[in-house]
């Protein structure tokens, strides 16, 4: 047998892991790292270690078994759906991956890595020491933190979604009521009276902006361009932290919420639930238009399998790109100047009711300016608050232009979800696959604009209660019914108080939260719920 190796690698790796488990960054399943710290101790037989190759070989296989133990003890999605995730989205440039990686590592990150990785040089010597010493931290650590802060859960009591009384045992019964209750919950549209005035209907869905980025770049709902809004949402739950179920999960919002699962079935797409469908239906002109190519993530297919096939697509023709993607390949172009191309194009139709879908994806991480050098080495608020910036410019620009055609027109504006400017121990910053409520919750705001409004000052409605998608078909479909810019609209606070209500439940690729009382639950890869600390949370 040949001598035992235990190289200062080893001892920093489980150092390391110990440290980011200590902190919450990543769990720690015991029993598979005392195997592989087993597999790695067992030197070699000496027939075997003399050959190069297999020496090479079982050194190229030890650091494959790292990483993926790595993966298997994050926070991070199975690896599997990781790697088709980014397979069908497709993989970002590297200078995204440099802004990302530097996102990750803070000072006190660096500072301790540089420690354990001294202790384990100074430790070389004392191999099977170390190697005794590790088996001992990888086993005591974790039951010791365990038993000091054991997580809640299942077995609490939680409340319904249909009654406050109603009561059930466990998360996963809660949340089955959750999905049998919002399934029988359908909006559906009547035909608008002769006498009620015609309106259009602008939707400006945002990627990326989140009560907690405003926070973080000192923006509250005072801010003008909220205050604008005749109803304001301040409880609104995207249900979701990625582009293409959001963007589903609004186009099927005449329907209650959906599993990730149930909305990604192509081939049982409720048409019920499609909300453009239903405008049409009741003479809306549908447009659509992006400050993208659409390419991405499959987008175009996306919006056109629901509800948005006989669209008209307002394209970026004779237009310049300003922006580039994070994929350093997809141009983005002004949103002031394809918003205008649409109120042109509106403008000649006779049609008497038009509604368009607007999507932008400038403030996505990644984004940035045509001809900007360096620009993943910039301070990530700076970047997002200077973006955001230019997105408000042109928004209150259109804003202004629909005013002026002294055309009836509701405003939509409801962000994607968050960009998650920020991280924790529970998830870093720019990732998304854990929809944390702070990544969720979004401002969303509506805005009558015409002869009606323009010149009176907003009296704001602030809807507090927690909602989502449904609520805005809802909306819509009462606006539609009684026109607002008519003598029969309905009284705003009839609105507040009716608009439907739904539960905080988000969910993406077998990871949910739920909210229950002052607790979030999650559910994840290791199938099991816990409660969300407030650092996993922040």
């Amino acid at each position: 047998m040949t001598k035992l190796s235990f190289t200062p690698i080893w001892n920093f790796y489980f150092l390391f892991k110990l440290y980011l488990f200590i902190r919450g960054s990543i769990k720690f399943d015991i029993v598979l790292n005392i195997l592989f710290l087993i597999y790695i101790i067992i030197p070699l037989p000496y027939k075997i270690a003399r050959y190069k190759t297999l020496r090479l070989f079982r050194g190229i296989l030890s650091i494959i078994l790292a990483l993926l133990l790595l993966w298997h003890d994050s926070w991070l999605p199975p690896i599997v759906s990781g790697s088709l995730f980014l397979y069908q989205q497709g993989m970002p440039s590297f200078g995204y991956l440099i802004s990302f990686i530097r996102g990750f590592y803070d000072m006190s990150l660096i500072i301790v890595s540089i420690s354990l990785l001294l202790i384990s040089f100074i430790v070389r010597k004392y191999k099977i020491a170390s190697a005794v010493l590790l088996a001992i931290l990888i086993i005591a650590v974790p039951l010791v933190l365990r038993s000091i802060d054991k997580p809640k859960t299942a077995g609490m009591k939680f409340q319904t979604q249909t009654t406050e009384a109603d009561e059930v045992s466990d998360p996963k019964k809660y949340l089955e009521s959750f999905y049998s209750t919002e399934a029988e919950r359908v909006i559906m549209f009547k035909q608008p009276a002769p006498e009620n005035p015609p309106f259009d209907i602008a939707v400006l869905h945002v990627c990326s902006l989140s009560w907690d980025d405003l926070k973080e770049i000192g923006m509250t709902q005072e801010d003008p361009f909220f205050k604008q809004f005749d109803y304001f949402f301040t409880n609104f739950n995207t249900a979701t932290g990625y582009s293409g179920p959001a963007v589903i999960r609004l186009l099927q919002s005449n329907c209650g919420q959906r599993s990730h699962d149930d909305i990604h079935n192509d081939k049982d797409i409720p048409k019920m639930c499609l909300l453009f469908e239903s405008l049409a239906s009741v003479g809306y002109e549908p447009y659509i238009g992006l400050d993208h190519d659409g390419k991405y993530g499959d987008f175009n297919n996306a919006i056109k399998k629901n509800g948005l096939n006989n669209a008209l697509m307002i394209t970026p023709e004779k237009l310049s790109p300003i922006a580039i993607f994070f994929d350093d390949k997809t141009p983005l172009y002004s949103n002031y100047a394809m918003l205008k191309k649409w109120f042109d194009t509106r403008q000649s139709s006779k049609s008497e009711r038009a509604v368009l879908y607007y999507n932008t994806i400038l403030m996505h991480a990644g984004s940035h300016w045509v001809g900007e050098k360096k620009w993943w080495g910039r301070d990530k608020h700076d970047q997002f608050k200077d973006v955001f910036a230019v997105v408000l410019k042109d928004l209150k620009k259109f804003i202004e232009l629909l005013k002026s055609s002294k055309r009836n027109t509701v405003l939509i504006f409801v962000p994607e979800h968050g960009r998650a400017l920020t991280g924790s121990s529970f998830q870093v910053a720019d990732l998304r696959d854990i929809p944390l409520p702070k990544i969720t919750k979004v401002p969303v705001g509506v805005k009558l604009i015409g002869p009606k409004f323009n010149d009176k000052n907003v009296e704001q409605h602030i809807i507090s209660k927690p909602t989502s998608y449904l609520a805005l078909s809802w909306l819509l479909s009462k606006f539609i019914e009684n026109s607002p810019f008519g003598d029969t609209a309905v009284p705003p606070d009839d609105i507040v108080f009716k608009i439907p209500k739904t539960n905080f439940v988000s969910e993406h690729e077998g990871r949910v939260i739920i909210e229950t009382g002052s607790n979030y639950l999650y559910y994840g890869k290791d199938k099991k719920w816990i409660t969300l600390t407030p650092d996993q949370l922040k």
